[in-house]
């Protein structure tokens, strides 16, 4: 993905979070998203998945985890995806506690 195109999606996505209500800032060694919620994410569902066959061999499995959407915790199911680009390497989201605060980082690709 180009400069250009990374850029309008973290807009995109900082603009979606700050209409839901949540307070979006960058880190300033890159561009990451970092959304704030008061509640942290909740202990994901037990389920047994079956993951489908792989559609190809550069398609990568990211597994299930939870996503903040319009200010609350949605359960995402795990999928397979294509990196956007060869050597692409997934990072999944995740959450940490800043003081009263948990503070969600979307997964994304570098």
């Amino acid at each position: 993905m180009d400069l250009r195109k990374c850029l309008l999606n973290l807009t995109c996505l900082s603009m979606a979070a700050v209409a839901a209500g949540c307070l979006v800032t960058f880190e300033e060694t890159a561009a990451i998203v970092e959304i704030e919620i008061d509640s942290p994410p909740p202990v994901p569902p037990q389920v047994v998945v079956s993951r489908p066959s792989r559609p190809s061999a550069h398609h990568v499995w990211i597994g299930g985890h939870h996503i903040v959407s319009s200010g609350t915790w949605v359960w995402v199911h795990g999928h397979w995806a294509k990196p956007p680009r060869t050597g692409a390497v997934w990072m999944p989201c995740h959450t940490r506690r800043r003081s009263e605060i948990w503070v969600w980082t979307p997964g994304y690709w570098y």
